[in-house]
């Protein structure tokens, strides 16, 4: 489950530094909901976490 921090936290399962307000992290689902319903992470539908590449765009086709 992809989420966006709404305040500073610190989960040992996604890395061993604190992920900051607005940052997006990866996490469980089970664990993801807890954040959620504690009000400190909400869920990001469809985003990329932080330091993913970028998807390659799709090359357009040369005119003839």
């Amino acid at each position: 489950m992809l989420m966006k921090a709404i305040d500073t936290l610190h989960v040992s399962a996604v890395g061993p530094d604190n992920i900051q307000p607005g940052q997006t992290f990866e996490i469980n689902d089970g664990d993801g909901a807890i954040l959620h319903e504690r009000g400190l992470a909400v869920p990001v539908e469809g985003g990329s976490v932080e330091g993913d590449p970028e998807p390659a765009p799709t090359p357009k086709a040369r005119a003839k």
